[in-house]
């Protein structure tokens, strides 16, 4: 017979140590080395799971409390995601909420707010007063035989900020 060659010597190597392998039982040992890690971790989970359900009863009136509140908050947000326009409705009023809260907050920093002097006077209330000036030093015999409008009492203000430059649409009554 010849000799077997290295490539075949190599492979009933490898054989050997597979069949080697194979026997062992695994599934004993790798338990037994559970059981071992496991064994600390037991030994620490009894005083905390003690530790656990102390805290537990003690904070169980605050959980009871947070946890109605939660399911209110549920009931409300199941019912508007349940809407057909439930979604919009949501981007609608949070968007309004940033857009006025922005407002107020650029108004307020940038000191774009109207002067209590009355720096908001528009030019037609200026004319007004000329025209009350022009009358005032007129002769009295032609001030009875002209008529003329008085000035309103009520002022109309302005509004101040950002609101004052917004842009209103009005509705158009024509079925075009």
């Amino acid at each position: 017979m010849s000799e077997p060659s290295t490539s075949s010597a190599i492979l009933d190597t490898v054989a050997v140590v597979a069949r080697g392998l194979w026997s062992v039982r695994w599934s004993w040992y790798l338990s037994w080395l559970g059981r071992l890690i496991a064994l600390p971790l037991r030994l620490l989970w009894i005083p905390l799971s003690y530790a656990a359900s102390f805290f537990l009863a003690l904070c169980a009136p605050a959980i009871y409390i947070a946890s109605y509140l939660w399911s209110c908050v549920r009931v409300v947000l199941s019912f508007v995601a349940s809407l057909e326009f439930g979604t919009a409705a949501a981007i609608g009023i949070i968007c309004g909420l940033v857009v006025g809260v922005s407002s107020s907050l650029i108004t307020t920093n940038l000191g774009m707010y109207d002067d209590a002097e009355g720096g908001d006077e528009q030019p037609s209330d200026k004319s007004d007063e000329k025209a009350s000036r022009d009358l005032s030093s007129a002769p009295q015999p032609f001030l009875e035989t002209d008529w003329y409008w008085d000035a309103s009492p009520v002022r109309h203000r302005r509004p101040s900020g950002l609101l004052s430059q917004t842009i209103h649409e009005e509705d158009d009554d024509s079925d075009l």
